[in-house]
C-alpha cells in the first residue's frame, strides 16, 4: 500500500512539474495523401503541439523500441532515433533539427507535429515508400475500418533549391544522382539534374560547392569512389550543400538534354608542375606543398590547438591547480611536439587571455585548419571518482555524464543563449540552442576517426585512456573541420592532479597526442 501511495505522489509531482496540457489532443488525424491512417494522441507543451511518435510508428507499420533515454523507430532499410529532451533526431547518420525538443512521458514519446511529419516522411522515403504525410484536425475521427488504404509507391527522393527571390510555386532543380569517371588526365563528376533554375554554385581553388533544396543525402554515386576528390554534405534543413574538395583545378560545364553539370578535376595541371599536393576535406586556398625529406609529406596542413578557458575563466579549480594553466602548458608542449614533426601549428591563445567559444573556432576556420583540438582538464563533484583521458566529439550525448560535462564547459555561453522559455531547464535550453542550430555536422564521421587515432596513440604511449564519447560542446559546434575536445585527466583526483602538473607527464601526453594527430593526417 505504501509503495502504491509513493508511486501515486511521484506521478502527481511529475504531472505538476511538466507544463503539459493533455487535453490539447483534438482528434489529430494522420493522412497519407488523401487517405486517413488513424488518430494520433497529442499533448501541448508551452506553445508547441506534440504528437505521439509511437502511435505514428504503429500506423505506418514501423517497429519501435525504447532503450534508456532513446526511442528507436526502424524500417527494414533505415532507422530513426529520438533522444529525450533533444531538439534534433538521428535519421540514419543524418542529424535533423526539430522545432521543439522530444518529450518522453509515461504515456509514450512525443514530438512536435510539424517536425514529426518531416522526419517520418524522410523515413518513408528512405524506405522506398511515398512520403506524403499530413495532419488534419477534427472533433471526430473518420471511420476508416472498411476503407482500403492506397498502396505506398516508391518515390525517388528529390532535392529542391530554394532561392530567396523564387516563388513558392515555381519549378526547382532536382538532383537525381552523381556519376564518376576516372581518366589519366582528369576525374569527371557528372551531376544529373532535372527541372528549371540552377543550383547555387561557389568555386574556389579548393573545389566547388553546390547548394540544392531540402531532401535526402543518400544519392547514387555517394560517397566519392575517388580519393582525389572528397565529397562533404551539410544539411541546413531548408537546403543541402554538396562540397567537392580537391587540390586539382576544376572546369565546370553545363549541359542540356538531359540536364547535367559536369565537374572536370584536371590532374595534369598539378602533375606538370611536379608538386605533391595535399588532399583533404578542406583544402586551403592555393596551398601547394613541395616534396620534402620529412615524414609528413601527406597530411601536413594547419593544426589548431585550443587551450580551454583562460583569463577571467579559470575552468575547473581543484587540488591547488587551475584548469586554464594546465590547458595552456599541455597545449604549448603539444604544439612543440608537432612542430618537430614538420606540422604547421596555431594556438588560439598563447597566454592567459579570455576568448569566447565562438572566437576559438572562428580562428580555426579563418586559418583553414585541417583539424581542431580543444584541450581541457576534467572535474567531478565531491564523492565521485574517475581517472584517465577522455576524447569527445560534437554529437548527441553518449550518456548523462557526457551531457553534464558539456553543460559545465558551456556555462559561459549558456548565460546568454537567448532561450525565451523560462520553464525549460538548463539542459533543454542547451540542447535547443546546440542541436537545434547545429542541423547536421558533416564532419562527425571524420571526427570519430580522428578521436580513434588519438585514443590508440594514447594507449601506445602508456597514457590511461578512459573513453571516446559524444556530447554537444559549443566550442566544437562552429568548426568546419574534424574537431575533438580532449579532457586530459581529472583535477579532482589528487594522484592525477599531481601527474597533470608534472612536466614529464605533460611531455608524454604531448608526444602521444602528436603521434595520433600525424597518424590521422596521413589518412586524409
Amino acid at each position: 500500500m505504501r509503495r502504491q501511495a509513493g508511486s501515486f505522489f511521484l506521478l502527481l509531482l511529475l504531472f505538476l512539474l511538466c507544463p503539459l496540457d493533455a487535453s490539447a489532443g483534438e482528434g489529430l488525424i494522420l493522412y497519407s495523401g488523401s487517405v486517413p491512417l488513424g488518430s494520433v494522441p497529442s499533448i501541448k507543451k508551452g506553445q508547441s503541439l506534440l504528437a505521439s511518435a509511437g502511435v505514428m510508428a504503429k500506423l505506418l507499420e514501423f517497429s519501435a523500441v525504447e532503450k534508456g533515454d532513446t526511442f528507436i523507430i526502424s524500417s527494414k532499410k533505415s532507422k530513426l532515433q529520438l533522444v529525450s529532451d533533444a531538439a534534433a533526431v538521428w535519421l540514419d547518420a543524418e542529424l535533423v533539427p526539430l522545432a521543439a525538443s522530444c518529450l518522453s512521458t509515461p504515456e509514450g514519446w512525443f514530438i512536435e507535429t510539424r517536425s514529426a511529419l518531416k522526419i517520418f516522411n524522410g523515413l518513408l522515403t528512405r524506405s522506398g515508400r511515398k512520403g506524403d504525410l499530413q495532419w488534419k484536425a477534427g472533433e471526430k475521427e473518420p471511420d476508416i475500418r472498411n476503407e482500403e488504404k492506397a498502396p505506398m509507391q516508391p518515390e525517388v527522393p528529390q532535392l529542391v533549391l530554394r532561392k530567396s527571390d523564387a516563388s513558392s510555386s515555381g519549378s526547382r532543380p532536382v538532383l537525381r544522382g552523381i556519376r564518376w569517371g576516372i581518366e589519366d588526365e582528369k576525374i569527371r563528376t557528372v551531376l544529373d539534374i532535372e527541372g528549371e533554375g540552377d543550383p547555387e554554385l561557389q568555386q574556389s581553388p579548393g573545389g566547388v560547392k553546390l547548394t540544392f533544396g531540402p531532401g535526402t543525402t543518400s544519392l547514387p554515386g555517394m560517397p566519392s569512389p575517388c580519393g582525389d576528390v572528397k565529397v562533404a554534405v551539410l544539411n541546413f534543413g531548408d537546403r543541402i550543400l554538396y562540397e567537392f574538395a580537391s587540390a586539382f583545378p576544376v572546369e565546370i560545364i553545363n549541359l542540356s538534354d538531359p540536364r547535367r553539370i559536369v565537374l572536370d578535376f584536371l590532374r595534369h595541371s598539378a602533375q606538370d608542375k611536379g608538386l605533391e599536393i595535399e588532399i583533404s576535406e578542406r583544402v586551403p586556398a592555393e596551398k601547394k606543398v613541395p616534396p620534402s625529406s620529412g615524414s609528413t609529406s601527406k597530411g601536413s596542413g594547419i593544426v589548431v590547438i585550443d587551450p580551454g578557458h583562460g583569463g577571467k575563466d579559470p575552468g575547473a579549480v581543484a587540488n591547488g591547480l587551475k584548469e586554464k594553466d594546465i590547458n595552456l602548458l599541455v597545449s604549448k608542449k603539444l604544439a612543440a611536439a608537432l612542430k618537430k614533426k614538420g606540422i604547421d601549428v596555431r594556438l588560439t591563445r598563447n597566454s592567459d587571455v579570455y576568448l569566447t567559444l565562438k572566437e576559438r573556432t572562428n580562428l580555426a576556420n579563418k586559418w583553414n585548419a585541417e583539424v581542431f583540438i580543444s584541450i581541457h582538464a576534467n572535474a567531478l563533484p565531491k564523492g565521485r571518482h574517475a581517472t584517465g583521458m577522455e576524447i569527445y566529439l560534437m554529437a548527441l550525448p553518449t550518456d548523462k555524464d557526457a551531457m553534464q560535462l558539456a553543460l559545465i564547459e558551456n556555462r559561459d555561453m549558456a548565460e546568454g543563449n537567448g532561450e525565451a522559455s523560462k520553464a525549460a531547464d538548463s539542459r533543454t535550453k542547451m540542447l535547443l540552442n546546440i542541436l537545434g542550430n547545429m542541423q547536421q555536422n558533416a564532419k562527425i564521421s571524420e571526427s570519430t576517426g580522428f578521436a580513434e587515432h588519438l585514443f590508440a596513440a594514447g594507449q601506445t604511449g602508456k597514457i590511461k585512456m578512459r573513453r571516446v564519447a559524444q556530447a554537444p560542446f559549443f566550442v566544437l559546434r562552429g568548426a568546419a573541420m574534424p574537431a575533438v575536445l580532449i579532457e586530459t585527466g581529472f583535477l579532482t583526483e589528487k594522484s592525477e592532479a599531481r601527474m597533470l602538473a608534472d612536466g614529464a607527464y605533460q611531455n608524454r601526453m604531448a608526444d602521444s597526442l602528436a603521434k595520433g594527430i600525424v597518424s590521422f593526417l596521413a589518412t586524409l
